[in-house]
């Protein structure tokens, strides 16, 4: 098969198969209501300790790996001196982000009856601040950066964030593991529109703190040289597991509140190899860990600061997650964070899968 079609089909199943057991399960009130105006939390499974602990320690686990590499393997690596590129300043770009990304964190928070035009919505530009002041920093940093190099790829990360975004929507009208506080003015079109391009940050913010995180030759060789992976197999697996865990979602919405983001990840990463394109998990076959596990670091850096900002802003988004819903840092659950470490790689997932359909000059590597 195509590699197209290899991917074609794994956006069909990812499509199909939740709303096939949701279908099977009956669909939650107010599915495909627009927008999803909630006046409670949803009611779910209540606080479990042991469940609580046991990802606890996951999350603790992969701290540990993250923090500790040589214990579970990993070779001692010198870093590699790389010289910051002479007479590159900090750009213009990047010093505009950082103004934008002030002015619209004071808006957000601002506590003064500021019009609802622009207290409403902040959340785009206090991001799209944050994102070009990150860029600034990886140019500052390499002399060469995302949206100075690769201006195509950098904007085509924004329409691939919003719809990729947009599933993960999907997904959680199924389970209803976040809901949004919206003022009431917000009609559809509204809502679908704003969204979308509240959306299309995501990505982006995540890469952008990608590529600074591997500009550090600290980071960039912390993970260069741990176990090796086989491989031979593991696309098939990965993808079955993935096909096969999409629609229990909905008939079990409590005990696989996790495969939010497990699933999705494990079809499409199967999908990528069955395809031959490579994956952020393609190099662990040559000990190299630093593709993937800078992703999760960039996704639980950016989850944080999603959290700070939205602590403060209205609207906003709250969380009523089964058996783990205590101990917040912000509106999220502490170890609600650990989710965010299959984040990172199922975006770079979904922005190869849909960058197979665009041109190449589109496409930006995942792997310097």
């Amino acid at each position: 098969m195509g590699k197209r079609i290899v991917i074609l089909l794994a956006f069909l199943f990812l499509l199909a198969l939740p709303l096939a057991g949701g279908v099977w399960r009956g669909l939650p009130p107010g599915f495909g209501s627009f927008p999803p105006l909630v006046t409670h939390p949803p009611v779910h499974a209540p606080f479990s300790g042991p469940v609580f602990a046991g990802v606890a320690a996951l999350g603790l686990l992969a701290a540990g790996l993250l923090l500790f590499p040589r214990r579970f393997g990993f070779a001692a690596c010198s870093p590699t001196r790389v010289p910051a590129p002479s007479r590159v300043r900090f750009p213009l770009h990047g010093k505009l982000g950082l103004v934008l990304l002030v002015v619209a964190w004071a808006g957000a928070w601002s506590r003064f009856e500021l019009p609802p035009a622009i207290q409403d919505h902040t959340f785009f530009p206090l991001w799209l601040g944050f994102i070009f002041f990150l860029d600034g920093l990886v140019f500052r940093r390499q002399g060469r950066s995302l949206f100075a190099s690769r201006r195509a790829a950098f904007f085509a990360l924004f329409p691939v964030s919003a719809l990729s975004w947009w599933y993960f929507e999907y997904l959680n009208r199924f389970v209803q593991n976040w809901w949004y506080v919206i003022p009431m003015k917000f009609g559809p079109a509204h809502y679908v529109v704003y969204a979308t391009l509240c959306f299309s940050t995501v990505i982006p913010a995540i890469f952008e703190i990608r590529d600074f995180l591997v500009s550090v030759p600290a980071l960039r060789n912390r993970w260069s040289q741990g176990p090796r992976m086989r491989l031979s197999r593991a696309a098939a697996i990965s993808f079955g597991l993935g096909a096969g865990g999409l629609p229990l979602v909905p008939l079990f919405p409590d005990p696989l509140f996790f495969a939010v983001w497990v699933a999705p990840l494990a079809l499409l990463a199967g999908a990528l190899g069955l395809a031959r394109v490579e994956t952020p998990f393609a190099p662990l076959r040559d000990g190299d860990w630093t593709p993937v596990l800078s992703l999760a670091l960039a996704a639980l850096i950016c989850g944080f600061f999603w959290e700070l900002w939205n602590a403060g802003s209205s609207p906003r988004w709250a969380y009523a997650v089964p058996y783990v819903d205590r101990f917040h840092l912000f509106a999220m659950p502490a170890v609600g964070y650990a989710g965010y470490l299959p984040f990172g790689p199922v975006c770079a997932c979904f922005w190869l899968a849909w960058t197979e359909f665009l041109p190449v000059r589109f496409r930006t590597a995942l792997r310097d």
